[in-house]
């Protein structure tokens, strides 16, 4: 008997391109702490052969959208603390993951989350469960981000 799984459907569909392109750009993403490091970051993709030229120019545009967004600029800024990626133990020993928080201060962070497609409430809910772990520890959560990346970058705060 052969299991198959379920992922392996998508491959080869608009689908399954969208899921590995929001799962490159979080890599990509999860490189870059300030906006200082979008150039070099995306071409050590491109030398390594991980994007083509197209994708080279698609993706660094819209991260130079990102860190350069009206409401997102101080969080890509040299005066605050990053911490991308990083595993959180929760109460209940589960495992979350922010894409970004950002220290703007001791205790109060910010948390920003990526998201590629559409938006749903269970972002929302998602962030909102950061909140609550953060919390825990003592941290005052300052502000909660989605970043929509799509044609256009959204800033949805939570």
């Amino acid at each position: 008997m052969i299991l198959l799984a379920s992922a392996s459907k998508l491959w080869n569909t608009k689908q399954g391109d969208a899921i590995s392109f929001g799962n490159l750009f979080h890599e990509i993403l999860s490189r870059i702490k300030s906006h200082e490091d979008v150039g070099k970051v995306v071409a050590q993709y491109y030398k390594q052969g991980l994007i083509n030229l197209d994708q080279f120019e698609v993706i660094k545009e819209k991260i130079v959208l990102i860190v350069n967004h009206i409401d997102l600029k101080f969080y890509f800024s040299e005066f605050v603390t990053v911490f991308n990626e990083r595993e959180i133990l929760d109460v209940d020993n589960q495992i979350i993951i922010p894409d970004r928080l950002v220290f703007t201060d001791k205790n109060e962070v910010v948390v920003i989350d990526y998201k590629t497609g559409n938006q749903s409430k269970e972002h929302h809910q998602q962030l909102l469960r950061y909140e609550r772990v953060l919390k825990s520890m003592d941290f005052k959560v300052k502000k909660k981000l989605l970043i929509y990346i799509n044609d256009k970058i959204d800033v949805v705060e939570v």
